[in-house]
């Protein structure tokens, strides 16, 4: 499994940008791929990681809403 911080060019600003795998939630995943919700500056983009932990597709969110559960 690749581990450490993750790289790529975000298709919104063109910039690299840097963002960490959150492990322990990707150890209970069942199903693949697994969309990573990555804030970046103002914008918000879905990385889709394989079984592996490799990024095996990125989109942009066009909308983004920040929800809150309960415990």
């Amino acid at each position: 499994m690749a581990e450490g911080l993750k790289w790529m060019q975000c298709p919104v600003c063109k910039e690299s940008i840097y963002w960490e795998v959150p492990k322990d939630e990707l150890k209970k995943v069942k199903r693949f791929p697994v969309p990573v919700v990555v804030k970046h500056k103002d914008h918000y983009l879905i990385c889709y990681l394989d079984s592996h932990h490799q990024l095996a597709d990125t989109e942009v969110a066009i909308v983004g809403v920040e929800g809150k559960s309960e415990k």
